[in-house]
């Protein structure tokens, strides 16, 4: 009898009771009862090859013929599909024709490869995602106690040197005092006896006595000596908030992990192709200067008429912002708000909630040059000097400072100086800050520490006729890939995050760069004010 504990009774369908199956034809692939035996064979047009149920063949079932009675044994390659051997003589005559047999076991070893990389590559990654993110957290939750505990001590070891000190004046001031204390008790009791010796002087008849008398007030005239005293005075420091985050530290969500997972995913195109484009509203009389994408469908984009406009994907202007100067640097927040800087004196960050522009930073005695948001929120904001003697980017946490990035390890500036020019900059996948130095000729990447990592100097094997490296729009990639756009030569440099040359993107874009979440790289060209999208990466 077929069946096990647990599991369900298999039936036989060729009777109308649906008795248990017992046995099974190994060439028909037919699961009986006992009583049907005779009924199955009764058919003499075909073998059979009745055996106990559990002792039947685990065969290849053979898919049946559409067309006819008969299993299919061969295999169409022309047509994709199987066929009997009735189908070779008619509807599939003169077709490539293989044994199914030989296609089925192609099919499993490809099978067998697929469910070899799906067990020992791809799905691992998936345990990984989740893994150990609870450790992370914990980690974390660790690092942030361990510096509580080293500004708490360090506060306590202020406290108590400060305390040591008091405590030691306090000292040396009992000293003092029990010094002057047994000076003056000395000069107390000698200042007595003389008023007792004057007063029996002048009770006496004695003209001797009188006429002799010495004067001796004036060594006790000036009184008894004085202790100088200096009391300790403790003037409490100012201790805001913004200090105090300032030298704790902030937090930084990192997607490091999930970057990591798509490197390699995708590759340079040896011929990137041009998808689409159409015109900006900026015509032979006004230039493109910025390209942001927002999403697949919006865009926003600016130029050197004091407007910043936001279109849709066939170039249709969806919003207008009129701004005091030109817009020369764009970024989008993580709640999708635009924040934005303009050009002149303005020392001022723009943000725009899509319906009322406001200041967000007011950088004071320095001019915005560059804007880009990191992965967990924070605002970069690349920035130069009133008196053009520092250039300097700043991490904001909200409208607090959480980071300055000014100088290498040797004190040695970062950046170009004595200059107002751009400092574009964009955040990689890895954390690092990569920084177009349009003036420096470089572009500087520091990691999320603010640590050097590398300068790149343009493409040192650079085609003849390209002139001096002058990086201007920057960008990065799902590939943790660097876009620099040359102005000088306007072509697109590609580096990998280690700062290695890869290629050239031969597209004019220094009026815009940018690429969207489908990786689709959008590029502004300032000669007729087009905006193209373009496929680089396969």
């Amino acid at each position: 009898m077929a069946t096990s504990q647990g599991q369900d009774i298999r039936r036989c369908k060729l009777c109308p009771e649906r008795r248990p199956v017992e046995h099974h034809c190994n060439l028909c692939h037919v699961n009986l009862c006992f009583n049907c035996i005779l009924t199955h064979i009764s058919d003499k047009t075909k073998r059979h090859e009745i055996v106990d149920f559990i002792n039947k063949k685990e065969e290849l079932i053979l898919p049946e013929c559409k067309s006819h009675d008969k299993l299919c044994e061969v295999y169409c390659n022309d047509c994709h599909e199987p066929a009997c051997v009735l189908c070779v003589t008619t509807t599939h005559k003169m077709h490539d024709i293989t044994d199914i047999k030989i296609v089925i076991e192609d099919f499993q070893r490809r099978i067998a490869a697929d469910v070899e990389e799906l067990e020992t590559t791809i799905h691992p990654n998936y345990k990984k995602i989740f893994g150990n993110s609870s450790e992370e957290f914990d980690k974390v939750m660790d690092a942030i106690q361990d510096q509580e505990d080293n500004m708490c001590k360090l506060v306590r070891e202020i406290g108590s040197q400060l305390k040591d000190e008091v405590a030691q004046q306090k000292r040396e001031y009992k000293r003092k005092k029990k010094e002057v204390k047994s000076f003056s008790t000395k000069e107390e009791t000698e200042l007595n006896a003389v008023i007792e010796t004057n007063k029996r002087i002048l009770k006496s008849k004695d003209a001797r006595r009188i006429l002799t008398y010495q004067l001796k007030i004036e060594s006790f005239r000036r009184g008894p000596k004085q202790m100088q005293i200096s009391y300790p005075v403790f003037f409490s420091g100012k201790a805001s908030k913004n200090q105090l985050q300032e030298m704790f530290g902030s937090l930084q969500r990192s997607i490091f992990l999930a970057n990591e997972r798509k490197l390699g995913m995708q590759k340079l195109l040896t011929d990137p192709v041009l998808l689409s484009s159409f015109f900006s509203p900026y015509p032979d009389d006004a230039y493109l200067i910025r390209v942001l994408s927002e999403s697949p469908g919006k865009i926003w984009i600016s130029g050197d008429d004091c407007q910043i406009f936001q279109l849709d994907q066939n170039g249709l202007i969806l919003k207008t912002i009129s701004v005091s100067n030109n817009a020369i640097a764009l970024s989008l927040s993580l709640d999708k708000e635009l924040v934005f800087s303009v050009s002149g004196s303005d020392t001022n960050v723009y943000k725009y909630d899509g319906d009322v522009v406001s200041t967000l930073v007011d950088l004071r005695q320095w001019y915005p040059r560059g804007l880009c948001h990191s992965a967990n929120g924070d605002l970069l904001v690349s920035m130069r000097s009133e008196d053009e003697t520092e250039s300097r980017v700043v991490r904001y946490l909200g409208t607090n400072k959480t980071m300055v990035i000014q100088n290498d390890s040797q004190g040695y500036p970062l950046f170009s100086v004595g200059v107002s020019e751009m400092l574009l900059l964009a955040e990689n996948g890895n954390g690092d800050i990569c920084v177009a130095d349009y003036d420096g000729n470089a572009v500087v990447v520091v990691n999320a520490t603010a640590e050097l990592r590398f300068k790149y100097w343009g493409n040192i094997s650079s085609k003849p006729n390209y002139g001096t490296f002058k990086p201007l729009q920057i960008a990065t990639d799902v590939c943790q890939q660097i876009l620099i756009v040359d102005f000088s030569s306007d072509i697109l440099h590609v580096i990998d995050r280690d700062g290695k040359f890869l290629r050239y993107i031969e597209y004019p874009c220094y009026a815009g760069l940018s690429i969207d979440t489908d990786n689709i790289l959008l590029a502004g060209d300032s000669i007729n004010g087009t905006i193209q999208f373009i496929r680089y990466l396969q």
